[in-house]
Parts: structure tokens; C-alpha cells; sequence
């Protein structure tokens, strides 16, 4: 959650743009963004102009446990 305050200062903001109940979006600070969540996160950030990527919300991926 942290790397998306540069576009939604806020949970309320983020909540908003999504149309999602507050408490939905604030539970993400502690358990992590659900993935099936990430498209409509990367769809609602293009919205306000800003680029986000799946990697962006999940990590980089450990390439040591591909190999």
C-alpha cells in the first residue's frame, strides 16, 4: 500500500476510486491487496494519469526460486 500514496493519499481516496467500502481497502494496510484486486488498481491509477504494473503491487518476483 505504501508505493500507491504518491496516487491516492489516502485509503478514503483509494476507496472512493475503486467504489469500495473504507474498511475493505484500510483491512489491505494489514493483510496486503488481494491479487484479484490488481487490475482494477492498475485500471483506476491510468485514470489519474499514473502508470502501476502488477509487479509493482505484488514485488519483483524471486528469480532464485524459478531456477
Amino acid at each position: 500500500m505504501k508505493n500507491l500514496i504518491h496516487i491516492w493519499p489516502t485509503v478514503a481516496d483509494l476507496a472512493d476510486d475503486l467504489g469500495l467500502p473504507y474498511q475493505t481497502v484500510h483491512s489491505w494496510t494489514a493483510r496486503g491487496i488481494p491479487a484479484k484486486r490488481y487490475a482494477e488498481i492498475i485500471t483506476a491509477a491510468r485514470r489519474k494519469g499514473h502508470a502501476l504494473s502488477f509487479e509493482d503491487l505484488a514485488g519483483p518476483l524471486d528469480n532464485e526460486d524459478a531456477a
